[in-house]
């Protein structure tokens, strides 16, 4: 019985020390957390970031964390900073300020589209780095909480950590700004991260306007991230039979604005009185080009059907009609002979053509086809108008030529801005075969209506020396009250 009781007491008094020893085996170590130096992320950033590795100090066995909210103003003090921490040297004068034994200090780069997270712990007393510790990421900024936290961990032998990395998939696009969907959804524009739910095959598309689609199939392992770099191909413009149809004039256009450039370059030569041969022979073959090609720019894309090509080319015609007919007319009000065309009036018609033909254009812009019907119609304004002109001053009995040509122009001014009015409401398809014969104005009790005038030969009374006379009847107006 003493033999077991000495033997009960030897024990007792053993556990204890072994105990001892133990704890003594496994100190507890004070440390210092410094925070992450970076370039590429914000302080603020910075700041929350630090915050999770001192939280995971405070609950590591084996670690007592120092706290130093004063850490910033004492390095300033010392003329110290974070990066001083990686010297040995600085790491111990450092440590020695904050009296902890070891302290931490992390760093975070950026390599193309990867966060590397560093951290390393130092000795305060001897500056040796006991543990350093490499951390990868490939993500979003706001999802690398959890990889700070992670590379935290190991380094703190934190027992029984497992992680997953997770499943992403890195899109690159040239062009830049590219849409990325990934079965179907929207997200996001390259070059973007994208993670997956789960390990398996994603179908991963690009798409751009102006550029061709690009398609991929891809096969995303667990843990790991599939990289895609995919450079998108222009895509030929498509023209479908709607635009073709639209442009269906187009061609005529061209082709009248080189002609209409090599005469009227011409024309400004003889107005400036050049006499230079070469230039008559250099200057159509510099300006047709020119024209053509600056005309198959400004109406790519812009609706020209053969409606509106004919008011073009027709305004066109009518302005250096009028400028042409200025030369005679006023070159007979000044008793003039010295040829057909004089240089100034070869300058004033092609000034006229270039304004109708700048107005026209103006006129029939839009989205929609220009009525053919309207054209005709312009046309037929500006030649009644003209007529009409002519016939006012003779019946007032005016033979200035001055008069004369004011009247014709102002009466084809008039003419054809009244058709072009008249027919505001006209589409494409409506034609002039759907117009009645009878009267260009159908007027009627609350409603105004074009007709198409039919001109009839009309016997007049006989002359004086007997001869019979035709007229030629143009119905202009009829009104119903």
């Amino acid at each position: 019985m003493r033999a077991f009781l000495i033997v009960f007491l030897a024990a007792a008094l053993v556990a204890p020390v072994s105990a001892q020893a133990a704890v003594s085996q496994n100190p507890v170590r004070s440390i210092v957390f410094l925070g992450f130096q970076s370039e590429d992320i914000p302080a603020s950033g910075l700041a929350i970031l630090s915050e999770l590795v001192r939280r995971e100090i405070s609950i590591a066995p084996g670690f007592a964390l120092v706290e130093r909210s004063d850490l910033d103003a004492l390095l300033r003090e010392q003329e110290l900073s974070l990066s001083d921490a990686f010297d040995p040297k600085g790491a111990v004068r450092i440590g020695r300020l904050t009296g902890a034994q070891s302290l931490m200090v992390g760093r975070i780069g950026i390599l193309g589209t990867l966060y590397i997270i560093s951290l390393r712990i130092v000795d305060v007393e001897t500056g040796t780095v006991e543990r350093a510790m490499t951390e990868e990421f490939m993500g979003n900024l706001e999802d690398i909480r959890k990889p700070v936290r992670v590379a935290a961990q190991k380094i703190l032998r934190i027992p029984g950590i497992e992680v997953q990395q997770g499943e992403y998939i890195r899109v690159d696009t040239e062009p830049p700004g590219v849409a990325v969907y990934v079965n179907g959804l929207f997200e996001g524009n390259g070059p973007v991260t994208v993670r997956v739910p789960k390990p398996g095959k994603y179908a991963v598309k690009l798409d751009a306007e102006g550029y061709k689609t690009w398609t991929q199939n891809v096969t995303v392992e667990a843990n790991s991230t599939y990289f895609v770099k995919a450079r998108l191909l222009r895509q030929e413009k498509v023209v479908d039979d709607r635009v073709r149809a639209l442009q269906d004039g187009r061609t005529a256009l061209l082709t009248f604005a080189t002609l209409y450039s090599a005469v009227a370059s011409e024309a400004l030569l003889y107005a400036f009185q050049t006499e230079n041969p070469r230039l008559y022979l250099g200057l159509p073959l510099v300006a047709a080009p020119l024209s053509f090609f600056g005309a198959l720019k400004a109406t790519e894309g812009a609706v020209m059907n053969g409606g509106r090509t004919f008011m073009i080319v027709s305004s066109t015609l009518w302005g250096s009609t009028w400028g042409f007919a200025a030369s005679f007319v006023f070159g007979a009000e000044g008793g003039a002979n010295d040829g057909i065309l004089k240089p100034e009036f070869a300058g004033l018609s092609v000034a006229g053509g270039l304004l109708y033909g700048a107005a026209s254009t103006y006129l029939s812009a839009g989205g929609e086809p220009f009525p053919a019907s309207r054209a005709w119609l312009f046309n037929l304004g500006s030649l009644l108008g003209a007529f009409l002109g002519l016939g006012v001053p003779y019946v007032l009995g005016a033979e200035s030529p001055t008069v004369v040509y004011i009247g014709m122009l102002s009466g084809s001014l008039a003419g054809s801005a009244t058709a072009l009015w008249l027919t505001r409401d006209f589409t494409e398809g409506r034609n002039i075969g759907n117009l009645a014969l009878g009267s260009l104005i159908e007027a009627d009790q609350g409603s105004v209506s074009l007709g198409l005038p039919a001109p009839t030969l009309t016997a007049l009374p006989s002359r004086a020396d007997g001869r019979p006379s035709v007229g030629l009847y143009v119905p202009l107006a009829t009104v119903r009250y």
